[in-house]
């Protein structure tokens, strides 16, 4: 026997080859030969994807499809679903157990029936029982066929779920949570399911769920819990209400909210709360949440609450690491998040992710910032409304670990932007480990040059001194060895009137080389230490280059192409430039040519 033959015959062993084969490959495999068909069969069946409806609706029409689904459903281990599937899994389950009454499953008392005279065929499915990993939505719905609904299937899909009691990763969209009986169930079913991990649910379209929504999933998971995401919206509502006479789940008992500690539990985050949370709710769920890492900060109802929130933090959750914010307008967001870093252990945020920031109490900012300047790794600041310049350059000269730091939302709004050309080249930057840098900046104005008889550029001494700093600010740009993604957006630039969209003026020089017997200034050569450079983005368009700010021509592309061989894409042409038939500059075709595998533009 070949030591091929050998290894294929040892179940672990072609086990271990999964995560490096897509589905393609397996079948290949299925298909060389028999030992390679039964040794492989398992692997092309264990990873199910049927989320997307026109796959959907091949299976459900295809007699021999569902026979081959059927008959391996003992090997699916991960299962990507959509509510057509459920729907039809279902009754073809039913119908199962009424054929086969000694099988060991039982149809809950709270489960309704749905009309099988909707299926296109007629279905018989044995228990599925064997998943690890479970994601589904009950939002898509075949484009022809049956039409099902949440409401529907929210309790078929529990059933569903049931079955799988070694589950450890599972993600419902458009589960019907505001309805009571369904938020029972729900809340059951988790708490049966030892081995769960991960858990993620979403309402239909964020639907506004009660206050005790939250509290109830989450203290009916098992101990085993990692992450925990609800992903809607809180309002003001009552306790769920005790069980009535007429319940369908009576049998069951009420739901029991537990109040252990999720040892095991490393990432939370709680439905968005507008109003804001109260103190006494937050701190409630918090104190049994001792080991969580990464946690997106909920609103709170005040400043005063959001002080009683971090010392709850400080006494009881000691490990965060991560801190996303991300319900924007509310003032008390800011105190609350910088009370919050000041009382973690100092160098221990490694993440911080702010959506919509507006800058407030900067000096306790940049102290908070400062507080974990070893430990910040990630910064960002998405759609943001306005960030001062001493921030920007105290994290760039602070933090030394820091790897991502992007500001994004300012492009088309100059009035906000607040660091200029001179603050970025006042101080030597700390942050040499960037692999990910988006700014938005202010360059300045230049103005035209003059040419003696000799072609020599002759410039006015505030653009000589202006040039100097575009200098200072390529060399640090070029100091960082690790960047993967620049993305440098330039306001005010273009000669004698303010421009306000980045893609309508160059950043002066940066991509272009110098001639010095022209006086002519360039810094490309600047990034020549840029190897790991994979795109490049914001005010590099080729059509906003001018004689003034640079032009790039055969020196730069001849340039690029021998020293920047890692990037991929670059902002030189309008997004999809291909779609729109964009004339693509003879320079750029050049580079197309010697790098065909560069995008010209984003896509």
């Amino acid at each position: 026997m070949t030591a091929c033959a050998t290894f294929f015959r040892i179940p672990e062993l072609v086990a271990s080859l999964a995560p490096f084969l897509d589905t393609q490959d397996i079948a290949h495999l299925v298909k060389t030969n028999r030992l390679l068909s039964h040794a492989c069969a398992p692997l092309f069946w264990s990873d199910l994807d049927i989320h997307n409806p026109d796959t959907a609706l091949a299976l459900i029409h295809s007699p021999s499809a569902l026979q081959a689904l059927t008959d391996n459903l003992g090997n699916v281990r991960t299962l990507a679903t959509e509510t057509n599937f459920i729907a039809h899994y279902v009754i073809g389950l039913a119908a199962f157990l009424h054929s086969h009454p000694s099988t060991p499953v039982l149809r809950p008392s709270w489960l309704p029936s749905l009309t099988p005279n909707k299926c296109p065929v007629s279905l018989s499915f044995p228990p599925l029982t064997t998943l690890t990993r479970l994601y589904c939505s009950l939002l898509v719905n075949l484009p022809c066929g049956p039409q099902w609904s949440a409401d529907q299937l929210s309790l078929q899909l529990c059933w569903f779920i049931s079955l799988n009691q070694g589950l450890q990763e599972l993600s419902v969209e458009g589960l019907r949570l505001g309805d009571d009986l369904v938020l029972r169930v729900i809340a059951r079913t988790i708490s049966r399911l030892y081995r769960l991990k991960h858990l993620t649910l979403a309402p239909a379209h964020k639907a506004h769920v009660g206050h005790c929504v939250a509290e109830i999933l989450l203290f009916n998971c098992p101990q085993s819990i990692v992450s925990f995401t609800l992903d809607s919206e809180i309002v003001s509502g009552p306790m769920l209400p005790d069980l009535m006479p007429n319940d369908k789940d009576r049998d069951e008992g009420p739901v029991v909210v537990r109040k252990a500690p999720l040892l095991n539990l490393k990432e939370l985050r709680l439905p968005e709360h507008y109003a804001g949370f109260r103190a006494e709710d937050l701190c409630s769920i918090m104190e049994q949440c001792p080991a969580v890492e990464s946690w997106i900060v909920p609103c709170v109802v005040h400043e005063e609450a959001g002080q009683a929130l971090s010392d709850t933090l400080q006494r009881h959750c000691s490990k965060i690491r991560e801190l996303t914010i991300r319900a924007p307008g509310k003032e008390q967001h800011g105190p609350t998040v910088i009370s919050i870093m000041e009382k973690l252990p100092s160098q221990q945020v490694e993440v911080f992710y702010f959506k919509s920031y507006r800058e407030f109490l900067p000096d306790r900012m940049m102290m908070a910032l400062q507080r974990h300047s070893e430990s910040l790794r990630m910064i960002r600041f998405d759609n943001c409304c306005r960030i001062g310049r001493q921030t920007i350059m105290r994290i760039l000269t602070g933090c030394k670990a820091l790897e991502e730091f992007v500001i994004d939302g300012l492009a088309h709004f100059p009035s906000r932007v607040d660091l200029s050309l001179e603050d970025a080249v006042e101080f030597k930057w700390a942050s040499t480990r960037l692999r990910h840098l988006q700014l938005v900046m202010t360059f300045g104005e230049f103005g035209e040059y003059y040419e003696n008889a000799e072609g020599s550029r002759l410039w006015s001494e505030s653009d000589l001194r202006r040039w100097s700093l575009v200098e200072k600010f390529a060399l640090q740009i070029g100091s960082l060895q690790d960047l993967e993604v620049l993305d440098i957006k330039a306001l005010n630039v273009a000669t004698g009137s303010a421009v306000s969209r980045y893609h309508l003026v160059p950043i002066p020089g940066l991509l272009t080389l110098d001639d010095k017997s022209k006086n002519k200034f360039g810094f490309l050569n600047q990034l020549k230490r840029l190897h790991k450079l994979r795109e490049l983005r914001g005010s590099f368009r080729m059509s906003a280059m001018t004689a003034v700010t640079g032009i790039m021509g055969a020196r730069e592309i001849a340039w690029l192409s021998e020293n920047w061989s890692s990037l991929k894409a670059a902002e030189f042409l309008p997004h999809n430039h291909e779609l729109s038939m964009v004339p693509v500059p003879e320079c750029l075709q050049d580079l197309q040519s010697n790098r065909p595998d560069l995008f010209l533009s984003l896509q």
